[in-house]
This record gives structure tokens, sequence and C-alpha cells, in this order.
């Protein structure tokens, strides 16, 4: 028997084929995702405004009257001691949120989790690397996108 034409006979079989194919794949290998998009439950994660560049201040001291004197404050460089102190830090908070992460902690654990870990490092409080520690935070949180910190939440952590 001749059919008339054999291309719509391949794509109204290889269609249907193909289409199973792609829903039973992505239920098998996505089904968690899937899931918490259906049901609503998936954190967005919000774009936020680039933060300004942390800057040395000057401080301006006026001696006498139409004499202004500036002073610059020096930051003072960090030794090798307290970078390795960050970077055993930021290795901490990456392996603790990962395990919040997978062992589904809430929020308000999470939190307590990170508070702990700060206090053992509070030195590093009103240190320069303040500011990259709560970027490494809000990075970690944001990777996993079910534990998402706001700027103002990260700098409560530090109590």
């Amino acid at each position: 028997m001749y059919i008339d034409s054999p291309w719509t006979t391949y794509a109204a079989v290889l269609s249907p084929l193909t289409l199973g194919y792609y829903i039973f794949i992505s239920y098998k290998f996505y089904r968690q995702d899937l899931r918490s998009v259906f049901s609503g439950k998936q954190n967005r994660p919000v774009k936020k405004p680039p933060r300004p560049a942390p800057s040395i201040s000057v401080i301006e001291q006026q001696s006498e009257p139409g004499h202004v004197e500036q002073e610059t404050t020096e930051a003072t460089l960090p030794d090798e001691e307290t970078f390795q102190n960050v970077m055993a830090l930021t290795a901490h908070l990456r392996d603790a949120i990962e395990e919040a992460h997978e062992k589904q902690y809430s929020k308000n654990d999470l939190v307590l989790l990170i508070q702990m870990l700060l206090k053992d490092y509070s030195y590093l409080k009103d240190t320069p690397f303040r500011v990259s520690i709560n970027n490494q935070i809000e990075a970690e949180c944001a990777k996993y996108g079910s534990m998402l910190l706001s700027e103002d939440e990260t700098e409560e952590l530090w109590i």
C-alpha cells in the first residue's frame, strides 16, 4: 500500500513519542522542582540594587576658622592570620548553608546557625572583611534559593 505523504506519518508517530520521552525525563529528574513550581512554594531571587563600594573616609577638622586640615584614616592591612580566619569562616558558612539546604532547615534555624558561626569569629565584626562575608552569606543563600536573606537580615546576623 502506498502512503500519500510519509513525512506526515513520520511526524504523527515521532511527535507523541518525543513528547512522552521528555515528560518522562522531566518527571524522573526534576520531580522536586516541578512540585515546588506547581505548589507555588518557589522562592524567586529578588534583584537588589548594587551596593556602593566601601571607601576610606576623610575626616575634616577645623583648627582655625578658614583653615581646613584633612586627615585620612589609614586602613590597616590585615595580617595573614586574619585572612586565613576569614577564609575558614567562609568555608564554614558554605558548608553550613549547604547542610541547611539539604536538611531543609527553616529560615529561623539557618539564621541561628549562622549567628552561632559568626559568634566564634566575632573579632571580624569591625574589619573590612565584614562586607565580603555578608556578600558570601547572601550569595550562598541565593545559590540554593530556598532560604534568601535580605541585606538587613544579613547585617543583623552579627549580634
